[in-house]
């Protein structure tokens, strides 16, 4: 009990670390519970062993305010519960029998050795409570509920005795002997194996619900719950007081023309006079999840907190009731009073939309990162423009600093719409401000790399305009990685950092996808995409890699060999890894398992799709491959991790392919530098370059045996290291087929 106690705790607590939501008036959610769900009894000659179950439930919970609601659900419970008997049963002294072998008269007695019996009951039960929420900061509330609910127990109860066992004997009064372990006259010990229905229990009983637990955000409106819930059965189960024994004689007639067990009938606890009350006890953890919402009057627009202005334009109020013409003009005139009670009801009803939507945005998870990252932003949006020395980008930020200004009064003041839409409008003006600067950089470089960062830019910049708040900041950080890309800095050397790679990822999971008919995979694939064009870089990964591994379980499928089986458990577990990682916000290591799924499923697809024999490889088409990306993968300045487009990466997956096919099939891959460093040095990164580069082909599925790696250093430039265009296009490793 107490490690389902600590299990349970330790997944609450590892789901507890990100994300908030709004508290909601209306919330429907997903349950399951388990601990002592069982029944209590009190048996007359045994004694009670209370046992595990669990719960799921559905339950709907409308909170009329801030902190009051009642909730109503449905709930599937299985309890157990437990008897175990050591007693001796002379109670049928009182049943004179007549045995057939010598027609004596004698007592049957019976007695029990460590006899252990189990009854399940399931139930339907539809709780109803009243709940009370206290808010616990901007990420938890507190939740506690107090109820009744009715149970209705099922009709497929059972019992079962599998452990221990009874011995009949028989007390003969004229030799004044009792006999036992004399199984031809059925006198013997029995072990348990008894089952059957327990037929005692009513069709309905009433308990007293408890719960109390935490509710914690995942996003605006999906929510993970968990706590404690208990319950006490006020009905007694029971259909009455049974009259019958444990185990039930057979009667004078039968004893007297049969020599087979004198005591036939097991009848169960439920149904014997052992008991005479039941109840049910309910006392363990639950965790689920759950959405909310809030309804909301749509009247004049009022939509997503949107203040719309009192509109009486439709109103036409005439003074005592008279049109009155003069000099050809029609007048209407105005009660003072009914113009001043229709003012008074205009500001009212601002003022109550107001309320409303300051009430929804006031624990917002967006307005509270707003509140807590802007200065920073726009410093950095600031340092930026002023290294780029775009007088455009310095408006935007100068625009930014405005709004975000306004924004924290507005804040300050309890204003939470407003302030809601004066950061939107802040971080629209940042992503302004970094698209400035990509279009100021990619000017002066005239680069294709810079031009296209700058492109992708302004289209991250136009996406800020568009929707609420989580997108405007996703798109101005997804600005500011393209800005960099576009102007050289090293923060925007992470490949993994920039969406379209996390894109061009996404893709490569969804013709995957197509490529294996796994419908699974192609929505993972789709979704990874959604989320890279909304900056969820992280989640993003994650929902690749399941992609991948969904796809390589479908190859293996087809074949299900050992090694495609390997791969489909090592991308699996690689998805699992990413999934993590995105958790924690770690996007560099959410890109890196992502990657390895992505390997193991395409080795799986190789394994599950391809003959194991030797199949030679068609060189000639493998080095027009080569030829098209020319044979070459780049890297960033002193690093060793390769990067590579989508055509490269192709590319090398081909190369890899054949290799794993034709074992006959070798290649060289040679690591190149720029000038920059020591000859020494640089002969020593070149070959760690080449060393990665056939790291990455292994994974693929190529053999390690089959690659040779060698180093130039800076020795074979393609193109002078006048430039940093250059020295990127020298830091490179080749592969040549030997």
């Amino acid at each position: 009990m107490k490690r389902i106690f600590i299990l349970f705790g330790a997944l609450a607590l590892a789901l507890g670390s990100q994300a908030q939501m709004n508290q909601h008036s209306n919330y429907i959610g997903f349950n399951i519970g388990g601990g002592m769900n069982t029944l209590m009894f009190s048996p007359a000659d045994g004694s009670w062993n209370p046992q595990l179950g669990f719960l799921g439930e559905f339950k709907y919970i409308h909170f009329f305010g801030k902190h009051f609601g009642m909730g109503l659900g449905v709930q599937f419970d299985y309890s157990r519960s437990g008897a175990t008997y050591d007693w001796v049963d002379n109670a049928n002294n009182a049943l004179s029998l007549v045995h057939p072998a010598n027609n004596l008269t004698y007592y049957p007695h019976v007695g029990f050795d460590s006899w252990k019996e189990i009854q399940t009951v399931m139930s339907v039960n539809v709780p109803i409570e009243l709940y009370w929420r206290a808010p616990m900061g901007e990420r938890w509330f507190f939740l506690l509920g107090l109820g009744a609910q009715l149970d209705f127990p099922l009709n497929n109860s059972t019992y079962k005795a599998d452990d221990g066992s009874f011995t009949v004997t028989g007390y003969f009064p004229a030799t004044n002997v009792e006999y036992r372990d004399l199984p031809a006259y059925g006198f013997d010990t029995y072990n348990a194996d008894e089952s059957g229905d327990n037929e005692n229990l009513k069709q309905m009983g009433v308990s007293v619900i408890a719960d109390l637990g935490f509710n914690y955000a995942l996003s605006n409106h999906w929510g993970f719950y968990f706590g404690l819930y208990g319950g006490y059965g006020i009905t007694n189960l029971l259909d009455g007081t049974s009259s019958t024994n444990l185990l039930v004689a057979p009667d004078a007639t039968t004893a007297t023309t049969t020599t087979g067990p004198l005591v036939s009938d097991y009848t169960g606890v439920y149904n014997s006079n052992q008991i005479d009350e039941l109840h049910r006890l309910n006392v363990g953890l639950k965790i689920g999840i759950n959405v909310g919402w809030n309804c909301h009057s749509t009247k004049g627009g009022d939509n997503e907190g949107a203040l719309v202005p009192y509109d009486n334009s439709g109103n036409n109020n005439a003074g005592n009731g008279n049109n009155n013409a003069g000099n050809g003009n029609n007048n209407t005139y105005t009660n003072p009073d009914d113009e001043a009670a229709a003012a008074a009801q205009a500001a009212e009803e601002a003022a109550a939309r107001e309320a409303r939507c300051n009430a929804r945005r006031m624990n917002n998870p967006d307005l509270a990162a707003a509140m807590a990252n802007i200065d920073a932003d726009l410093a950095e949006a600031e340092q930026a423009a002023n290294e780029s020395g775009s007088a455009a980008a310095k408006e935007a930020v100068a625009d930014a600093k405005a709004a975000a200004a306004d924004a924290k009064a507005a804040h300050k003041k309890g204003q939470y719409c407003k302030a809601y839409d004066l950061f939107n409008e802040a971080y629209g003006d940042i992503a302004d401000s970094y698209a400035a600067d990509a279009r100021e950089c990619a000017g002066k470089k005239n680069q294709p790399t810079a031009s296209q960062a700058a492109d992708d830019a302004a289209l991250y910049a136009e996406a800020a305009h568009k929707d609420g708040l989580d997108c405007a900041m996703a798109a101005s950080r997804n600005a500011k990685i393209n800005s960099e890309i576009a102007c050289g800095t090293d923060r925007g050397n992470a490949a993994y950092n920039d969406p379209n790679f996390a894109n061009n990822l996404a893709n490569e999971a969804i013709a995957m996808a197509n490529e294996t008919g796994s419908k699974p995979a192609l929505t993972d694939g789709k979704d990874a995409a959604g989320k890279a064009y909304r900056g969820n870089l992280p989640e993003s990964y994650a929902a690749a890699a399941k992609s991948f591994a969904e796809s390589g379980e479908a190859c293996a499928a087809k074949n299900n060999s050992a090694e495609a089986q390997a791969a489909v458990k090592e991308a699996k577990q690689y998805a699992a890894e990413a999934a993590e990682a995105a958790r924690m916000g770690n996007t560099a290591a959410a890109y890196r398992a992502a990657v390895k799924a992505r390997d193991a499923a395409q080795r799986a697809c190789g394994t599950a799709s391809k003959p194991v024999e030797n199949k030679p490889a068609d060189r000639a088409q493998l080095q027009k491959v080569l030829d098209e990306i020319n044979a070459t993968v780049n890297f960033d300045f002193a690093k060793t991790e390769p990067k590579f487009d989508e055509k490269t990466d192709r590319a090398i997956n081909a190369i890899c392919k054949a290799m794993a096919a034709d074992r006959n099939l070798k290649v060289v891959v040679t690591g190149h530098t720029d000038s920059i460093g020591s000859d020494e040095g640089n002969m020593k990164y070149g070959m760690k370059r080449a060393e990665a580069l056939k790291a990455l082909m292994v994974k693929r599925g190529a053999p390690a045996a089959n690659i040779t790696t060698a180093s130039k250093g800076e020795r074979e430039p393609v193109v002078p290291n006048d430039t940093e265009e250059h020295r990127y296009m020298n830091r490179r490793a080749v592969i040549t087929i030997k």
